[in-house]
């Protein structure tokens, strides 16, 4: 795989990044590339270490770009780049597909194979890239219809976990006030009425 795509495909890709940007799978690593400039000076290859980025578009393991990391790169992934400066994995927002009861294990491995991890990333997949995949378009109904549910339990998930907060709460505060009261108890005891 060449480590530079050439200026022409990056220039078009450049200028078509739009919306594109929100699906991307982004890889940060570091690498070597031969400075040209100090080699035709030297008349021997010289290379200097440097950042690169890979771009993949989910669904569309052939549209893979390459290059030297560039500032917008470091805003545009902030969260991707931060987690390769510390040595980390990049995080992974949304549902992770082996979590959509639906797809087979084989389905989840091909699709990750693709550079698509999530339901969301699936969403994103450009309908031409779609028929790569057994049953694409039957697939992204079902993750639609599923990521449609999840967004309309989402309220009801939310009140329950703040009605368990608040049990939890008035069972710390029932229990301080029982604590409390054998407290009182007991130095009643102690301390008998005169």
């Amino acid at each position: 795989m060449p480590l530079m795509a050439d200026q022409a495909a990056m220039e078009a890709y450049d200028a078509q990044r739009g919306d594109r940007l929100k699906g991307c799978v982004i890889q940060f690593y570091r690498s070597a590339l031969q400075d040209t400039e100090k080699s035709n000076i030297e008349g021997r290859p010289i290379f200097r270490d440097c950042d690169m980025i890979r771009i993949f578009t989910p669904g569309d393991p052939t549209n893979i770009i390459e290059r030297e990391v560039r500032s917008e790169d470091t805003d545009n992934w902030a969260k991707e780049w931060s987690a390769y400066k510390k040595g980390m994995d990049a995080p992974t927002e949304g549902t992770p597909l082996d979590q959509l009861p639906f797809l087979t294990k084989g389905q989840v491995l091909e699709l990750n194979a693709a550079h698509v991890r999530t339901a969301e990333q699936f969403m994103d997949i450009a309908d031409g890239n779609l028929s790569k995949f057994m049953g694409g378009q039957t697939i992204k109904r079902k993750v639609k219809a599923f990521l449609e549910a999840a967004a309309g339990a989402a309220p009801a998930i939310k009140m329950a976990a703040e009605l368990e907060k608040r049990d939890n709460e008035i069972k710390t505060l029932q229990n301080a006030l029982a604590d409390q009261g054998k407290k009182i108890q007991e130095l009643q005891a102690q301390n008998p009425k005169r």
